[in-house]
């Protein structure tokens, strides 16, 4: 997978900068960190972690779950030794930012009977970009978010560039409509991965 290193130059590549005459770095950093939050929104990834009982607990910290967006799902009582093969799905609540309470059940035990195992989206990562120390997206995924942040850097200069007279001799206008362009080319690409997604009854979890 690409560190943030290889995608900034990549980005730069597509913008025919890669000098960085028009863009710096730290700019492009900035557009692909935008792009990865988009992308992170519509194609999240899917994930589970177990969470371990105390006795008498009922609410739980989400701070393990690194990148957490949303939980979708819980198991509980569950057994990391032994799974259930019809996984029981009690009544849970998030009565504050970070905390999963279980509703309508015994408390655990905490004597590893009874964990919870938790699904929950979360958000990509590239290597190198905010301390992430790996890039979770695809090949698509990498390709993608670098058109998204190509686009939207065009877009950037052709407002500062307007009464003008650019680096590259492109105009503000040929800017503008080049970034139309690769914007149309991202989001017809989400749009099918979205349908495709939605289509298909398999969820994976990582």
């Amino acid at each position: 997978m690409s560190t943030l290193a290889d995608l900034v130059a990549l980005v730069a590549a597509e913008l025919r900068d890669a000098a960085h005459a028009v863009w710096s770095e730290d700019e492009i950093v900035m557009h692909l960190r935008s792009a990865l939050g988009d992308w992170s929104r519509a194609v999240p990834r899917r994930l589970a972690a177990v969470l371990p009982a105390e006795a008498g607990r009922r609410e739980y910290d989400l701070a393990p779950l690194e990148g957490l967006m949303e939980v979708t799902d819980v198991w509980y009582p569950y057994d990391v030794a032994h799974p259930p093969e019809a996984p029981s799905r009690p009544a849970w609540s998030l009565p504050c930012d970070g905390v999963l309470r279980l509703e309508g059940v015994d408390a655990p035990q905490g004597d590893g009977s009874d964990d919870l195992r938790v699904f929950y989206t979360a958000a990509h990562t590239i290597e190198g970009l905010d301390g992430a120390a790996a890039t979770t997206l695809d090949a698509q995924g990498e390709a993608l978010v670098a058109l998204a942040a190509s686009a939207h850097a065009a877009l950037q200069v052709s407002q500062a560039a307007i009464g003008t007279v650019t680096v590259t001799g492109w105009a503000p206008k040929q800017y503008t409509e080049w970034a139309a362009l690769r914007l149309e080319a991202y989001r017809r690409a989400l749009d099918e991965l979205c349908r495709r997604a939605a289509g298909d009854a398999r969820v994976v979890w990582g």
